[in-house]
């Protein structure tokens, strides 16, 4: 910019000094011509005066005349005859000299009274100047006066007013250059350090000012952008922040997050929405969305979502990588601006599947103690019935119903002890603060294992033990501890055919946990029913495990009980060999 400005300045200040200065020579010649030649007309009054005034004092003796009045004033001083007979020159012998009658300026001093005429001299062979009046005031047959001055002289002048007036534009180009270089810089510089500082605005530094001082437009204007320079540095930091806040609660969702815009291309992905879509390309901005997504599946339901109205919430299964149940939620984006248009689409990715479990698992629940309790219920109402009919008085269907009754409503209060204890354990989790230091074998072999003497040896089975020497005490709650062990060893006797075996073991592993084993010979369990064995009401042969008195939440208790110490419970059966549950509960 200041490049051009000084050009165009250096242009502007050429022509009006150049125009100037040509003007101005122009009218020096010109006024320098008039000059002499008024001088020149001067000098020949001069003389016609003097002729005129003193006749007497003054012969007719021309040549003496001519050289007087030419030493005086300089010039060439003829005089011509009426008949062009040179009578007097000056700087010639008048009598060399031919007949002057056709010269120009004699012709027009004749018949004009002035005549002029710049021509080379015959006699001298020089450019001059000729101004010619007649020799006397009145007309008669004296003749005329010649003045002449040599152009070399004139020459010389306009060479010196030619070399003054150059000089003067020289010199006055110069002083307007250096005088309006730095005047333009004055000008220039804010504007260029301001397109710096613009450059740097959006290379994304902001922290840089203009230093301008004044009140003039330029000092205004610098204020003014610093001033903006400044609110855009905030505006932007502010924008920053809150996008790298809005980015960081998008990413630490546990729901997937996908914008996109109008036209289905990517603005923005968390992390969980990456993992759910089975997208591996980074550099997703500005991408179409359809375009990343390597999941099928996914692209199916979604395309469904963004052609579906908006503001609508859907449910899918997407089967792979493992099957999900997924709900997607859909709104438009649109900014807080009065009258705005719609800029995109937000889409929520909820994963339902372990809501969609336990909703399954509650309605099971439900479903199953409605159904255990409904059981003794009918049976305790129906023989009840059958009592106020009339059966009471018959003493021993009285005393049989009564012992059905007794034994149903035993096992609708073990039901609903247990299902107490289920919710318990449940709702203390895995926070509760461990009991103890209690001692394993002390409480197994004392408290444990003689609940169960007398229904061991009704089937004639043979309760074993064995713990390894030096068993570290355990940190667990005494009560919880019992309750695991109990509903192992009774699920144990229970399915074992008389005579059989059930062995209970502890041992220290590696002195990071105890390791406890209920290993029975009874009639095992199939493989199919071994993943739901935990499962609440689960039964592998219904009809037994209600004739032995079982609420089908025993083995569901023992599971919550070792996942509420951060422990673990698994089973290994085979049909006809019999079954070994093992739990690992940690010392710390």
């Amino acid at each position: 910019m200041f490049k051009k400005l000084m050009l165009v300045f250096t242009a502007l200040i050429l022509i009006g000094v150049v125009t100037t200065g040509l003007l101005s020579m122009e009218i020096a010649r010109t006024y320098y011509y008039k000059g002499v030649e008024d001088k020149l007309v001067t000098s020949a009054k001069l003389i016609q005066n003097r002729l005129a005034s003193s006749h007497d004092e003054y012969p007719k003796d021309y040549e003496t005349l001519c050289e007087e009045f030419g030493t005086i004033t300089g010039e060439r001083i003829t005089v011509i005859g009426l008949d062009g007979t040179v009578l007097g020159d000056s700087d010639a012998e008048a009598a060399d000299m031919e007949n002057h009658r056709d010269r120009p300026e004699v012709i027009k001093a004749l018949d004009e009274g002035l005549g002029k005429s710049i021509r080379a001299s015959g006699t001298l062979n020089t450019e001059m100047l000729y101004i010619a009046i007649p020799l006397d005031k009145e007309p008669g047959p004296a003749g005329v006066i010649r003045v002449a001055l040599h152009l070399s002289d004139i020459t010389a002048i306009q060479q010196r007013i030619w070399y003054y007036t150059l000089l003067a534009i020289t010199l006055g180009i110069l002083a307007a250059l250096v005088l309006g270089y730095r005047y333009l810089s004055t000008i220039t510089r804010p504007i260029g350090e301001m397109t710096e500082m613009a450059s740097r605005i959006a290379g994304g530094r902001y922290n840089r000012r203009v230093k301008v001082k004044g009140t003039d437009e330029i000092g205004t204007l610098a204020s003014t952008f610093n001033h903006m320079a400044e609110r855009l540095e905030q505006t932007i930091e502010e924008l920053v922040n809150d996008k790298s806040k809005i980015e960081a609660i998008l990413s630490s969702s546990v729901n997937g997050v996908v914008a996109v815009d109008n036209n289905g291309n990517t603005m923005f992905l968390n992390p969980v929405a990456e993992r759910m879509l089975d997208i591996r390309n980074k550099n997703f901005n500005g991408k179409p969305l359809f375009d990343l997504i390597r999941n099928e599946d996914a692209k199916k339901f979604l395309s469904e979502v963004l052609s579906a109205e908006r503001g609508r919430s859907l449910e899918f299964e997407l089967p792979w990588p493992r099957k999900r149940t997924i709900r997607v939620t859909s709104a438009p984006i649109r900014p807080k601006v009065k009258h705005s248009r719609t800029i995109g689409t937000l889409i929520i990715i909820h994963d339902i599947t372990t809501v969609k479990k336990l909703q399954n698992m509650r309605s099971d629940f439900v479903a199953n103690v409605t159904h255990e309790l409904k059981t003794p219920l009918t049976s305790i109402k129906g023989f009840a019935e059958t009592l106020r009919e009339g059966a009471v008085n018959d003493p021993e269907t009285r005393d049989r119903f009564i012992e059905i009754i007794d034994l149903e409503a035993g096992r609708l209060e073990r039901l609903i002890e247990d299902i107490l204890l289920l919710s318990e354990i449940e709702s203390s989790g895995p926070s509760q603060k461990p009991g103890g230091p209690l001692d394993v074998r002390h409480v197994i072999e004392n408290e444990i294992l003689s609940i169960f003497t007398n229904q061991a040896d009704q089937k004639n089975i043979v309760l074993k033990t064995r713990f390894d020497e030096g068993l570290p005490p355990l940190k667990m709650n005494k009560d919880r501890f019992k309750q695991l062990m109990i509903n192992l060893i009774d699920n144990a006797i229970k399915f074992t055919d008389e005579g059989g075996r059930v062995e209970v073991s502890a041992s220290s592993k590696a002195d990071r946990a105890i390791v406890l084993k209920v290993k029975d010979n009874g009639i095992g369990i199939p493989k199919e029913h071994q993943d739901r064995l935990f499962e609440r009401f689960y039964r592998v042969d219904k009809g037994r495990s209600r004739k032995e008195g079982g609420t089908g939440l025993g083995l569901a208790i023992v599971k919550h009980i070792a996942l509420s110490v951060n422990g673990t419970v698994k089973v290994d059966s085979s049909p006809g060999e019999g079954t070994e549950f093992t739990v690992s509960v940690p010392l710390k």
